[in-house]
Order: C-alpha cells, then structure tokens, then sequence
C-alpha cells in the first residue's frame, strides 16, 4: 500500500472516497461525488482518472499488520489476511462483498451500505482509519478544492489551466512539488 501512499494526489482521492462512503447520508457533496461513479466498486470518475482506477483496482501489494479485524466493524466479514495478500485490491474488494453478500442473503437485503458494509471493507483494505477520515486539514482541503486537479486532455497533456498560486500557474506548481520528492 505504501506505493500508492507515496503518490499523495491519488491517496488524497481514494480517502475522499471512502469519507464519501462514510457520509453519503448526511453530506450532499459526498452523495453526488458517488452518484457520478460509472463503476460498480467506485473505482471510476469522478474520483480517479482511467489510468488511476486501473493502477488502484490492480494494486497487488497488499500490507496487511496483524490483524485487520481493527479496521472495520464487528459486521464486516472477516478478512482472511494471509489469502488477501495474493489478491489485487479489486479481487480484494469482490471477495469481501460476496462473504457480505452470503451473510445477507438470509435477511433478504443483500445490497451493500456505504457507511455500513462498504466503508469498512474499503477502510481495511486501504488502511485508513475512521480517525484519518476526520482529520482536520483533510477536511479543510475537502471543503476548499474537493476533487478539483488539473484536467487532461484527449492528448495526455494537462489543459490551459491559468489559476495562479503564490504567482505560479498550477503547472509549474506541481513541477516545484515533484522535484521535492
């Protein structure tokens, strides 16, 4: 997971996406981000580009630390971590639903809850804590850009995007950020 933490951009979109997951009830912004998503994981726009959803949902590297049972809700099916780590986080994700979706079967509910059965899954997976999805600066960030980046267009090439920060344009802005990884 730390190679897809390293690329603070993308980290910042997958927990935008499971703090939406955690508060589509009460926060509309969340709602709409993922009553946009085209996938059937949320893997898709508006959070992530066609290269992003891929990297993620292909991701193979799984880190799990001990016991993943802290991550999610005593509802949540159990992770059987030594399987997990042999699993891209797609196959992660599917396989976590269909335990989801045996143990629901008896209600005669098996649609899956964002805030309830998703959230958790996502959560242990991604190992985000619910405390990460409150953290303030994040929030900060959330409220001021949401998923605002630079748009690409048809030929790879980030657009004309003009908007001046500290009297860079957002290009070059990024272009200082990178050479100081």
């Amino acid at each position: 997971m730390s190679d897809l933490h390293a690329d603070h951009d993308l980290w910042y979109k997958i927990r935008v996406l499971l703090h939406d997951l955690h508060n589509i009830a009460n926060d509309h912004a969340a709602q709409a981000r993922t009553q946009n998503t085209t996938d059937e994981l949320y893997i898709s726009g508006p959070y992530f580009t066609l290269e992003e959803a891929a990297r993620i949902k292909e991701f193979e590297e799984l880190e799990f630390e001990g016991d993943s049972e802290h991550h999610v809700s005593p509802d949540t099916p159990a992770l059987e971590v030594e399987g997990l780590k042999e699993m891209t986080v797609e196959t992660a994700i599917k396989y976590c639903f269909q335990s989801l979706f045996e143990k629901r079967k008896a209600s005669g509910d098996a649609r899956p809850c964002g805030p309830h059965d998703m959230g958790p899954i996502y959560r242990a997976i991604f190992m985000i804590s619910k405390e990460e999805l409150k953290d303030e600066k994040f929030l900060e960030r959330l409220r001021r850009a949401g998923l605002s980046e630079p748009r690409t267009n048809v030929t790879g090439n980030v657009g004309n995007n003009k908007k001046k920060m500290n009297g860079l344009n957002r290009n070059d802005w990024n272009d200082l950020l990178t050479r100081k990884k």
